[in-house]
């Protein structure tokens, strides 16, 4: 098996004496690890990272190919790494968003990827860095070529009860999609003056449908949810935060990835993991570092023991540290170890390699936007996608036998007497 890259000529000795690596992730591809990392191609930083580059569209899969494109790496939002989603293809022509951060929306469209491939959407959670561009995807999708039933996929009701308040909130994925239903209310009337659907809405065959699939968060036996074209979809617990996160699996023709979305680390991630292709796993940086970045504070500072306790609580009750994140690699072997939920910084990527090199030797990815792993039998072929930060949204398909609208004319909802009787007419402006 070949984890191919380009290789700078970094041994692991320079490699460990880096303070940092190139801005954005460069890529490292040495005999010890093949360490490698994605760069942001709008911050101008792809050619640095050392990674073949790609311009989208992308080429067609073949029958044994599976390809997995990172939107979104990070939970703070920054124009290099937006919030968390990851965008898999397989040959079989079927596609699957895990997670829908918030800013991910234009790179999917810079990708060229259209509203209809962004219809089978899992959620590991129910966090805002991991839901946010849901909105976009809903709300827009039916005016483009969208136009049939958004599917989400996510944990069941946590069953938690607030010691303090005695809330016991049904804070499950149905629950959740009807909440947001009603929440998109204003929105899904206004644009319902298009045809947005094979149906009406109600029918489960409309772009404004949702059709929500609950997963009880409890079931540990990884059981199947999704099993068409060939994929096999399963899940398993996740420790984050509190109860009703989840972990993925996707199996395609002999070859598997996981996606844990959040998670303190835990044995459910080693028992299902062992010998999988390509294991994408959330990593932190030590609470110091979140500490410093987010408060701008430095030890011996007022406040900042404060600071660093809120830092150490965080990673405490939801996340996985890097020495933590190397010793799941070792336990596990996948073919390519991809670290996301990571902030890569010139003064990140050291320290991290230095705690997972503790552990694990074998081939890793710091997931920066716009990194492209194609995964084969043989090899997993790194690129950077390189995307015009001006793109329109990606071109969609022309639909037929679509349902009338459900209001007769654009203006119907306008009042006439406050507002259609004061707009400008266009003879006005266009004399």
């Amino acid at each position: 098996m070949e984890v191919k890259t380009m290789a700078t000529g970094i041994t692991r000795r320079d490699m460990l004496k880096l303070p940092a690596l190139a801005a954005g992730g460069l890529a490292v591809a040495s005999a010890m690890s093949g360490c490698t990392g994605g760069a942001s191609a709008d911050s101008g930083s792809a050619a640095s990272s050392g990674l073949q580059t790609v311009t989208p569209p992308l080429s067609p899969l073949s029958s044994d190919q599976m390809r997995i494109t990172f939107l979104g790496t990070s939970c703070i939002p920054r124009t290099g790494q937006e919030c968390n989603s990851i965008f898999v293809e397989v040959g079989s022509g079927d596609q699957f968003i895990f997670d829908c951060g918030s800013g991910v929306v234009a790179k999917y469209g810079a990708m060229g990827i259209p509203f209809s491939r962004m219809d089978k959407i899992f959620l590991t959670h129910l966090h805002g860095d991991h839901i946010a561009d849901l909105v976009h995807i809903y709300a827009f999708g039916p005016a483009g070529d969208r136009k049939t039933a958004l599917k989400v996929w996510g944990p069941s009701r946590s069953n938690m009860v607030n010691p303090t308040t005695g809330e016991n909130p049904d804070d499950g994925t149905t629950a959740f999609c009807n909440a947001f239903q009603q929440f998109m209310a204003w929105h899904v009337q206004a644009f319902s003056f298009l045809q947005t659907g094979f149906g009406p809405r109600g029918s489960g065959n409309n772009g404004y449908d949702i059709t929500a699939t609950e997963l009880d968060w409890t079931v540990t036996g990884c059981p199947p949810i999704y099993n068409q074209n060939g994929v096999v979809v399963t899940y398993f617990p996740a420790a984050h935060d509190r109860n009703g996160s989840i972990s993925y699996k996707l199996t395609y023709n002999n070859m598997s990835m996981i996606f844990t979305g959040d998670t303190k680390p835990n044995d459910y991630v080693i028992a299902n993991g062992k010998g999988v292709d390509v294991l994408i796993h959330e990593m932190v940086v030590p609470p110091e570092t979140w500490a410093a970045k987010n408060s701008g504070l430095q030890p011996g500072q007022t406040g900042w023991t404060q600071v660093l306790q809120v830092a150490t609580n965080i990673q405490d009750n939801s996340h996985t540290p890097q020495k933590a994140f190397g010793y799941i690699m070792n336990q596990t072997k996948p073919r390519l170890a991809v670290a996301t939920h990571f902030q890569v910084n010139d003064d990140t990527i050291g320290p991290a390699i230095s705690d997972i090199t503790y552990w694990y030797k074998g081939a890793v990815a710091f997931a920066t936007d716009l990194l492209v792993l194609t995964v084969s039998p043989g090899q997993i072929l790194q690129q950077q996608a390189v995307i015009d930060p001006y793109a329109w949204l990606a071109v969609g398909k022309l639909r037929a036998g679509l349902f009338p609208a459900e209001y007769p004319t654009p203006t119907y909802q306008l009042d006439q007497t406050i507002l259609l009787n004061h707009c400008i007419q266009p003879s006005v402006y266009n004399p």
